[in-house]
C-alpha cells in the first residue's frame, strides 16, 4: 500500500498497543515500524531498473525480516524507554506485529510480496486492493489526525483508533465480496462467450474496489476486460485479445529478460513499436483499458534500448489522466459507459 496508509495504520495500532504507556510516542513508533519495510525503495535506486522491481517488496517484506528487525527495534525501544519499564515481550510483539501487518497488507496489491525471502523467491498477492485506495485509507487518516491533535488525557483516543481500523476492515470485507462477485461474473462471461481460458485473475482498477480488471490466459495470448459490480450483465463483457508474441524474443537471452519474466510471472506479452520490442506485464493493467480494450499496458518496458528507469511503472499508471478520462472512469465504475471515448477526441 501507499506510505500514507502505512503511516496512519501504524499510528492507530500504536495507540491501541502502547498508547497508555508511551502516549503520542507510540504513534511515532508505530508509523516508523509500519514504513520500515519500504526502505528497500531507497536501496533499489542502486540497481538497474529491471532488478529494482525485484528488490522492492523482497527481503525487507519477508516474515524473517519482520521477526529479526522487530526484535531489534524492541531492544532499542527498551533501552530508550527505560523509565517507562515496558516489558520486552510487549515491545517485541508490538514491533513484530507492525512489520508483519505491513507485509500482509501489501499482499493485497497486485505487485507481489516476497514473504518467504530469502528461502523462496515466490511472490504472494491476493489482488484485493489497489496500491492506493482512498476509501480504505480515509478512516485511518482521520483517526490518526485526531490522535496527533488531541491530548493524551482525552478519553476518546482509544475509540477513535479502533474506529479507524474497524472502518478500514469493513471496507476490506466489502472488497472481498466484490472480488468474489466479479470473479463469478467473469467466469459466467467466459462460458457465455466461449473463451475457455486456462487461467485468469482479477484485480481492482485504480483507487476503488468496485471496478475490476480481468486477465485470462487462453491459447497463445490473453483476454483482458473490466467488470463493475454495477454492470448490467445482460450485456456481454467487452474483452480485448493480446497475443503473447514470445517468439519475438527467441534470440534475446540476457539478465534483463530473465528479471522481467521473474517479476511478471505467467502474465506478460511482447509487443513491437517501430524498431523496438517492449515487455508488458499484464497485472498492472492497461492505460484507460476501461475505455479501450486495445489500450497499451501501463507497464511496458523497452527490451532493445537502455532508456528505462525505476519510475517507468508509475508514469505508465498515471499517463493520460484528465477531466474527461476521470469522468469516463467514474461512469465506468458506476456500470455505465462513456458515450464517446475521450481518448479519441
Amino acid at each position: 500500500m501507499d506510505s500514507v496508509t502505512h503511516l496512519a495504520l501504524g499510528a492507530c495500532t500504536g495507540e491501541i498497543l502502547l498508547g497508555k504507556k508511551l502516549g503520542k510516542k507510540a504513534l511515532l513508533w508505530g508509523a516508523l515500524a509500519q514504513n520500515l519495510p519500504d526502505a528497500d525503495t531507497f536501496v533499489s535506486e542502486f540497481f538497474s531498473a529491471d532488478k529494482s522491481y525485484l528488490v522492492h517488496r523482497g527481503i525487507t517484506h519477508s516474515l524473517s525480516f519482520a521477526i529479526v528487525i522487530g526484535l531489534g527495534l524492541a531492544l532499542a525501544a527498551k533501552s530508550i524507554h527505560r523509565k517507562e519499564n515496558i516489558p520486552f515481550r510487549l515491545l517485541a510483539f508490538f514491533f513484530c506485529f507492525q512489520l508483519l501487518l505491513h507485509d500482509l497488507l501489501d499482499t493485497c496489491n497486485s505487485y507481489g510480496t516476497g514473504l518467504l525471502e530469502p528461502f523462496s523467491h515466490h511472490r504472494f498477492s491476493i489482488n484485493l486492493l489497489f496500491v492506493a485506495d482512498p476509501l480504505f485509507t480515509i478512516s485511518l487518516v482521520v483517526a490518526s489526525l485526531f490522535l496527533m491533535l488531541k491530548k493524551t488525557s482525552n478519553k476518546q483516543r482509544l475509540k477513535w483508533a479502533w474506529a479507524g481500523i474497524i472502518v478500514s476492515a469493513c471496507y476490506l470485507c466489502f472488497a472481498c465480496f466484490n472480488k468474489l462477485y466479479a470473479d463469478h461474473q467473469a467466469e459466467a462471461s467466459f462460458a457465455n462467450q466461449k473463451l475457455h481460458p486456462d487461467s485468469y485473475f482479477s484485480t481492482p482498477a485504480p483507487f476503488n474496489c468496485m471496478l475490476w480488471y480481468i486477465a485470462a490466459a487462453a491459447d497463445s495470448g490473453y483476454y483482458t476486460g473490466y467488470i463493475s459490480i454495477w454492470d448490467d450483465f445482460k450485456q456481454p463483457v467487452d474483452y480485448g485479445y493480446h497475443p503473447k508474441n514470445y517468439a519475438l524474443v527467441n534470440n534475446i537471452h540476457n539478465s534483463l529478460l530473465h528479471n522481467l519474466e521473474e517479476f511478471a510471472g505467467d502474465y506478460f506479452t511482447i509487443s513491437r513499436s517501430g524498431d523496438g520490442l517492449y515487455f508488458n506485464i499484464l497485472r498492472f493493467q492497461q492505460r484507460h483499458g476501461w475505455l479501450d480494450t486495445k489500450a497499451p499496458f501501463a507497464f511496458s518496458y523497452p527490451l532493445t534500448s537502455g532508456n528505462a528507469d525505476g519510475l517507468l511503472l508509475q508514469r505508465g499508471r498515471l499517463a493520460g489522466w484528465n477531466k474527461k478520462t476521470l469522468k469516463a472512469y467514474l461512469m465506468r465504475i458506476a456500470g455505465k459507459k462513456y458515450p464517446l471515448s475521450p481518448l479519441k477526441k
